[in-house]
C-alpha cells in the first residue's frame, strides 16, 4: 500500500486522473441537492411538480449509452469530456435565468444530463491508460483514485450550500458551472486517448448484439442493487428522525461518517480485488448487502442503523469502485460503452426506486420497506453466483497487456 501511495504522488498521469475524479465529484454534487429547494422556493413549484424531476434520470440513463458507444470510436476522449463538461457549465448558468418551473425543468433535463456520461469517460480513459502501461494492480489504483470522487462529492455540497447561504440559491448553480469549466479545461489538457487510438486495445469480442447480453444483464443487476441506495435516500432520514425519534444531527452524522469511511475503504476494495479477483469480491458484497438490509428491515434501535450504514459502505464501494471495471471486462475493447452502461444503470435506479417505493411504502411501512432491497440483492447474489465467469477474470489483471508489450 505504501508503494501505491508513492506511485500516485509521483506519477503525473495518475495525479491528473485523481484531480479529474475530484472535480467531477465536486461539480456533480455542489448544486444538485439544492435544485428541489430552488424550484419550490424561487419558482413556486409544487411537491408533485418537483417529484417529476426524478423522471429526468431515465432520460440521462438513455442518453449515456449511445455516447459511450460513440466514444469508443474516437481517437481522444478529451474532446468529448470537455464538450460535455462545457454543456453542463452552460446548463447551470441557464437554470437560474429561467422565469418559471417548466422552463427551468426543460433546462434541467436537457441542459444537465451528462453527469454519468462524464464519469464514464473518466473511468474509460483511466482503464485504457492502465492497460497501456501494463499496471499489475489496476483495481487497486482505480478504486483509490475513485475515492477522490467521493471526497469531491462530500466537499461539493458543503461548499455549494455555504455559498448559497451567503448569496442565494442561484449562486450555488454558478459554483457548479465554474467547477465544470475547470473540469473541461483539465479534460482538454489531459489528452485522454480514446479506444480507437489505443495501441494495445483489445478487439471487441463481436459486433453482434448477442455478444453484449452479459453487459446488459450485469447493468440490469447493478440498477437493481443501486435501487437500494434509492430507498435509503428516500426513506432512511424519515425513519431515523420520525421513526426512531433521533435528531437531524444524528442522521447527518450517519451520512458524514459513512462518506469519510468510503474514502478509506475504496483502496482496500481494490487491493482485495487484485488479490482475490473481482467476482469473489462482488459475491461477498452482495452477501453483505442482503445482511445489511435485513438488519435495517428488522431494526428498532439506532445502533442497528449504524451497523447497516457501515455494511452499506462496503457494498457501495464495491459496486461503484469495482462495478465499472467488471463491466469493462465483459466487453473487451469497448470501455466507453461498458462504463456508460454502468452509469446509465446507476442513474436509472433512483427514479425506479421512487416509483416502487411510492407503490409499496404504504403497505410495508418503515422499516419494512427495506425488505425489498434485501430480497432484490438476494436474487442478484443467486444469479451472479450461477452466471459464467468472464474470460478476463481467469487471468491476472494486466497480464495480457504485459505479454503484448
Amino acid at each position: 500500500m505504501r508503494s501505491l501511495v508513492k506511485l500516485l504522488v509521483r506519477d503525473r498521469e495518475l495525479r491528473v486522473f485523481g484531480l479529474l475524479f475530484f472535480l467531477a465529484g465536486m461539480a456533480g454534487s455542489a448544486a444538485i441537492p439544492l435544485v428541489p429547494l430552488y424550484m419550490t422556493r424561487e419558482l413556486g413549484a409544487s411537491l408533485t411538480e418537483v417529484g417529476l424531476l426524478a423522471a429526468a434520470g431515465l432520460f440521462k440513463a438513455a442518453i449515456g449509452l449511445p455516447l459511450g458507444r460513440y466514444s469508443d470510436r474516437l481517437r481522444s476522449r478529451s474532446t468529448l469530456l470537455g464538450v460535455l463538461s462545457c454543456w453542463m457549465a452552460v446548463g447551470w448558468l441557464l437554470l437560474p435565468a429561467m422565469p418559471g418551473f417548466w422552463s427551468a425543468a426543460v433546462v434541467y433535463v436537457l441542459g444537465l444530463p451528462f453527469i454519468g456520461a462524464i464519469n464514464a469517460q473518466i473511468f474509460a480513459g483511466l482503464t485504457e491508460t492502465l492497460d497501456r502501461r501494463g499496471e499489475s494492480r489496476p483495481a487497486t489504483i482505480t478504486s483509490t483514485l475513485r475515492g477522490g470522487y467521493s471526497f469531491g462529492y462530500v466537499i461539493g455540497p458543503l461548499f455549494g450550500t455555504t455559498v448559497a447561504a451567503l448569496a442565494g440559491l442561484w449562486s450555488a448553480f454558478v459554483v457548479a458551472s465554474v467547477l465544470y469549466v475547470l473540469l473541461a479545461a483539465l479534460g482538454f489538457l489531459a489528452r485522454l486517448t480514446g479506444g480507437h487510438s489505443s495501441a494495445h486495445r483489445e478487439k471487441p469480442a463481436a459486433s453482434g448484439k448477442s455478444r453484449l447480453w452479459p453487459l446488459w444483464l450485469f447493468a440490469f443487476g447493478v440498477c437493481l442493487v443501486i435501487m437500494g441506495d434509492g430507498f435509503r435516500a428516500l426513506y432512511l432520514s424519515i425513519y431515523v428522525v420520525d421513526g426512531l425519534h433521533q435528531s437531524e444531527a444524528m442522521f447527518g452524522a450517519l451520512v458524514s461518517v459513512a462518506a469519510a469511511v468510503e474514502i478509506v475503504v475504496f483502496p482496500l476494495v481494490g487491493f482485495a480485488t487484485d488479490r482475490l479477483g473481482a467476482r469473489k469480491v462482488i459475491l461477498a458484497a452482495l452477501g453483505i448487502a442482503v445482511a445489511g438490509y435485513t438488519v435495517l428491515a428488522t431494526s428498532g434501535a439506532i445502533w442497528q442503523v449504524w451497523l447497516f450504514h457501515m455494511l452499506q459502505v462496503l457494498v457501495f464501494t464495491v459496486t461503484i469502485g469495482l462495478g465499472v471495471t467488471y463491466a469493462q471486462r465483459l466487453v473487451p475493447g469497448q470501455t466507453g460503452l461498458a462504463s456508460s452502461a454502468f452509469f446509465s444503470a446507476q442513474t436509472a435506479a433512483m427514479p425506479i426506486a421512487g416509483v416502487l417505493g411510492a407503490a409499496t411504502v404504504g403497505t410495508l411501512g418503515l422499516p419494512g420497506i427495506f425488505w425489498i432491497p434485501a430480497g432484490i440483492c438476494a436474487v442478484c447474489l443467486l444469479v451472479f453466483a450461477l452466471s459464467p465467469t468472464p474470460v478476463s477474470e481467469t487471468a491476472r489483471p494486466g497480464a495480457a497487456t504485459k505479454e503484448a508489450v
